[in-house]
Formats: C-alpha cells, structure tokens, sequence
C-alpha cells in the first residue's frame, strides 16, 4: 500500500516549492534533487521553474507596490535626472546588474539578488533577462556537477 505523497510527482512539487523558497537555494534543491535519484534534467527543469517564477513575481510586484504608493516616483511623474546619477545609472545597468545576476545565486540567494537590483531602477527587460539567464547557468552546471560527483561517487563505492 502505497502513501499519499509517494511518487516522483511528489518529489518534484517538492523541489519546485523548496526552490521557490527564499533563503532555500537551488545550489541546495539540484543536488538533493539528484541524490534522491530523480533525473537531473527533470530536477533541473523542476527547480529551474520554481526559481524563476518568484524572480517574475518580485519584479512585477514591486512595481505595482511602487506605483500605489502616494508620493513615490511612479506617482509624480518624471523627475529631472543629474548627471552624476545618470552616468552611474548607466554603469550599473551596462556592467552591475550582470555581475549581481551571475553571483546572486552565491552570495545573497536570487530572490534577495532581484530585490537588490530593484532598488537600483534598472530596466525590467534587462533585469528579468540577466536574473533568468543567471538561473538558467546555474541550473545546468549544478545539474551536471551534481550528477557527475554522484555518479563518481557510485563508480568509487562499487571498486571498494
């Protein structure tokens, strides 16, 4: 007799929700999700998933936040930009926001990442491209370490 939540269906929901978790990270989802022996592509894919769509839903939520808030620049319209603060913008957004995209995962989680890159007002395309790209990187490479460390360590267990 079989439980409830036995079943790779299960397992995946629960890769895609721990995925989706802030402070949760996929460099620890991909490779419990490989341990637990599910396919690493069906992991990737998986966590992949349930990293990005809470990515989306920072971005698209806190412009909607940013805009029902009375007194905030969405609300006023357009203000008159210095130079100082228009050159740095452009920095951030040709060389920051990548770097922050690529390291976010490491250093602060992907979610924090995203919020980060939001209190800089980069544009929504450039941030959501960067943020998934960086996802999609790191998705792979863990996958493909994960299942190469795992099947190495099989291959070195079976020779003792």
């Amino acid at each position: 007799m079989s439980g409830l939540f036995d079943g790779p269906f299960w397992q995946y929901a629960m890769l895609f929700v721990l995925a989706a978790t802030p402070w949760i990270e996929l460099l620890f989802v991909v490779p419990l999700g490989v341990a637990m022996g599910l396919g690493p592509v069906c992991v990737a894919l998986d966590v992949f998933a349930g990293n990005t769509l809470p990515v989306f839903l920072i971005v698209f939520g806190y412009d909607r936040w940013r805009a029902s808030r009375p007194g905030t620049a969405a609300t006023e319209g357009p203000r008159r930009e210095g130079r100082r603060r228009t050159r740095a913008l452009r920095i951030w957004n040709n060389y920051g926001l990548p770097g922050l995209a690529m390291a976010g995962p490491l250093l602060t989680g992907i979610h924090l990442a995203t919020a980060i890159a939001l209190l800089f007002n980069p544009d929504r395309k450039k941030l959501l491209f960067w943020m998934t790209l960086s996802l999609l990187l790191w998705t792979i490479a863990l996958a493909a370490a994960s299942y190469g460390g795992l099947e190495a360590v099989r291959h070195w267990l079976a020779r003792a």
